[in-house]
This record gives C-alpha cells, sequence and structure tokens, in this order.
C-alpha cells in the first residue's frame, strides 16, 4: 500500500513540477517570459495531470505517458516550437493515454461485473469528459496566445482549472455529480456487496487463483472458527503475502479482510439457529468464532439486514 501511495504522489508531484521545468527552459532558450509561453507551461501541467489514473487504474502507464509528456514539453521549448506542436503533441498523448485505458479495462470480462463496475464506470465516464475539457483548453490556448492580454487570460483560467483539477484527482472527486451524490452511490454498491455470496471466480489471473484457493480454505477448513483467526493466518496458509491477498479478497469479492470472515460467520450463525432455535445467541457468537456478542450483533444486521433476535423471531413464526 506504501508502494501504491508513493506513485500516486509521484504522478501528482510530477504535473506540479512541469511548470517550473518549463519556465526554466524559457528562460534558458529565450532569456525572458513572454506571456504566450507561461500559457503553454501551465497547459502542459494541465496535461500532465489528466494522465492520473482513476481509483483501480494503474499508476505505471500515467507516469509513463507523464514522463513522455515532460519530455516532449522540454524539447519542444529547447527548439523554440510554435504552440501548435504544443498542443498537438500533449493532445496526443492524452488521446493514446485515453486509448490505454479503455484497453485495460476492457481486457477482462470479470472485472465488468465486479461490485465495483458502477463506482469505477461513473469515474472512467468523467475522466474522460475531463479529459475533452483538457483538449479544449488546448485549443483555446492556440486561439488566444497570439496576444498579451488573450495570454495573460488564458494563463489566469488553466491556473484556476489546474487547482480545481489538483482536487479533483487529490480527492478522488468526479466534480459532475456532488459530494453527496458520490456518497450516495458509494454506499449503495458497499450494500449490495454484503449481499453477494462469495463464489469461486472463473479467470486464469493470478489473483483470481488465489482467491478460489481463498474460497476452498474457507468453505473446507473453515479457520475462521477460531476468534483469533488473522490475514496473516490466511497468508500462511495461501502461501502469499498479506497485500496482495487483500487485494485479491477486495478485488474479487468485494469486501476487506474481516468482511469477508464475517460473511462465513454469519452464514454459519444462520445455519445453527436454523438447526436449534434454542441456543442462546450468547453460546452462537462463541461457536462462530466472534470475541464478543455486539460485534456478532453487528456482523449479523450488516449481512442479513436484521439482528439475530428478529431473525430468530421471524423464524418462530414461519414455524
Amino acid at each position: 500500500m506504501k508502494q501504491k501511495l508513493s506513485l500516486h504522489f509521484l504522478a501528482r508531484a510530477l504535473s506540479l513540477a512541469v511548470v517550473p521545468v518549463l519556465l526554466l527552459c524559457d528562460l534558458l532558450s529565450s532569456g525572458a517570459l513572454a506571456p504566450g509561453d507561461v500559457c503553454i507551461d501551465i497547459w502542459w501541467a494541465l496535461q500532465v495531470l489528466m494522465l492520473y489514473p482513476t481509483s483501480r487504474g494503474p499508476v505505471i502507464p500515467a507516469l509513463q505517458f507523464g514522463g513522455l509528456s515532460v519530455t516532449a514539453a522540454v524539447c519542444f521549448k529547447l527548439l523554440g516550437a510554435p504552440p501548435g506542436w504544443h498542443v498537438t503533441a500533449g493532445a496526443a498523448v492524452v488521446v493514446a493515454s485515453m486509448l490505454l485505458r479503455c484497453r485495460l479495462k476492457f481486457a477482462q470480462v470479470p472485472p465488468l461485473f465486479h461490485v465495483s463496475a458502477v463506482w469505477l464506470g461513473v469515474e472512467d465516464h468523467c475522466s474522460l469528459i475531463h479529459d475533452g475539457i483538457c483538449l479544449w483548453a488546448g485549443m483555446m490556448v492556440l486561439v488566444l496566445s497570439g496576444s498579451v492580454w488573450g495570454s495573460w487570460a488564458c494563463a489566469g483560467v488553466l491556473a484556476g482549472w489546474y487547482a480545481v483539477q489538483y482536487w479533483r484527482v487529490y480527492t478522488r472527486s468526479t466534480l459532475l455529480l456532488g459530494r453527496d451524490k458520490e456518497e450516495l452511490i458509494r454506499k449503495t454498491q458497499r450494500g449490495s456487496a454484503y449481499r453477494q455470496p462469495i463464489q469461486y471466480v472463473d479467470t486464469d489471473s493470478r489473483s483470481g487463483e488465489l482467491f478460489n484457493e481463498v474460497v476452498r480454505i474457507m468453505e473446507t477448513r473453515r479457520p475462521w472458527l477460531q476468534d483469533d483467526f488473522s490475514i496473516e493466518d490466511l497468508a500462511r496458509l495461501t502461501r502469499t503475502n498479506r497485500m496482495y491477498l487483500s487485494k485479491a479478497i477486495n478485488f474479487h469479492s468485494g469486501r476487506n479482510f474481516n468482511q469477508l470472515v464475517n460473511f462465513y460467520r454469519i452464514r454459519y450463525a444462520v445455519e445453527l439457529i436454523k438447526k436449534d432455535t434454542s441456543l442462546k445467541m450468547n453460546d452462537v457468537s462463541a461457536m462462530c468464532g466472534f470475541h464478543t456478542v455486539v460485534s456478532f450483533n453487528m456482523a449479523f444486521k450488516l449481512n442479513e439486514r436484521m439482528t439475530p433476535t428478529e431473525f430468530l423471531q421471524s423464524l418462530k413464526k414461519l414455524n
């Protein structure tokens, strides 16, 4: 996780470094800062920021495209290339990045039906809209950079828009739906994850094979009956590391490790209560591996949409 966070930070830092680097190139090549040059510099920073990946998007390609953009911008600056060269090259990189994201998104079918697919689809759609705005901003640079006042006005607009876009990628917001609507989508998505059963996945990927091994262990060996069962224990059973195991569980089930364990414990609790309605909830909680009755009640309500007592009462009414 630390590596992932550092790579995302590096991707954002790369866009922040664009303007000072290009301003230095302007000074080295012409000895002065022209308004049109400043406008182009800010647009390149915005262009690099648009390459930032979405939630589940790979970071490495974004860094590679960003490095390509910075290299092209520096070369064009030192060569004294006209604004059209800058905008054309930057737009080409953005389009190439969009095509790669689409190719990676549809490379495998199972992720398209993942519990998080709805939110990821919203993110991707909004990201494409912002990419389009970035390309439109490039056209604005070409139109306004011919005059001093137009260049400064364009630079001011681009600087403000860059700040807005940086806040967007940093907070993982869409800027189009509103925070309340985004949170509603996420909550609905999380709620649907609890209602989905844990089952084997049909995939040849390494993470899919690992998840299938997790399901096999949880179904046959029932290690979750131990109240001290941890993700480190499961990592040893699957002979992998904790980080990769956690990612595989989250990707293929939409749950974290604790939620996965509680799914099996609650499913077992339901079986016990159905077999013997005279069981006390304290006993059921202990038999299923919970430390306390409170945690048992919370997990039961989260998975079954009712408390253990309400579930027991519903069974008695049926009988």
